[in-house]
């Protein structure tokens, strides 16, 4: 039991980008849809798909609006590979950016000890000045599904997707 976790401890720093099979699909704007753990939400922001995107992309900021989000490390502007930790309750998530579009998609991977996540957006202009913002998300690795359900993932994209249009529609 204990060289488990000391695997699963190692793979946390030893993995770059992680796992190439979730930054092949994170790159195509895909999620994992075998995984056991996946959420679709959306909403429509009445803001332009520009200032929803500098927002999003503005990970450093993602505390100040975020409300599940604790801190923020990323040395770099966002862009494809470029890694970054944010921390929420369940702890430090490190992550890589696989998708770059500016105004239009991004996507990203994640780790947390031997757990897996893709996150993809996509923003989509409407009339008026307003945007459709979609995110997909899939979670994997054993035994997440008996830790966090597809509901779980479901409300907390719903959370970060109001989050982000109060502060798209504030602006």
């Amino acid at each position: 039991m204990r060289s488990f976790f000391f695997f699963g401890f190692l793979l946390l720093f030893v993995s770059g980008c992680g796992r190439s099979t979730d930054q092949s699909l994170a790159g195509q704007g895909a999620i994992n849809d075998g995984a056991p753990v996946k959420a679709l939400a959306q909403i429509v922001i009445d803001a332009s798909a520009a200032q929803v995107w500098n927002i999003l992309v503005d990970i450093q900021d993602w505390p100040k609006w975020q409300t599940d989000i604790t801190a923020v490390s990323i040395k770099q502007k966002p862009a494809v590979s470029v890694q970054f930790e944010w921390s929420t309750g369940q702890g430090t998530i490190h992550s890589c950016v696989a998708l770059f579009e500016p105004q239009r998609r991004l996507a990203w991977t994640g780790r947390l000890f031997i757990f897996h996540a893709i996150h993809a957006w996509m923003l989509t202009p409407l009339p008026n000045g307003r945007t459709l913002v979609q995110t997909r998300e899939s979670m994997s690795g054993w035994p997440i599904g008996l830790l966090y359900s597809s509901g779980d993932l479901l409300s907390a994209d719903n959370q970060w997707l109001a989050d982000l249009k109060k502060k798209a529609e504030a602006k």
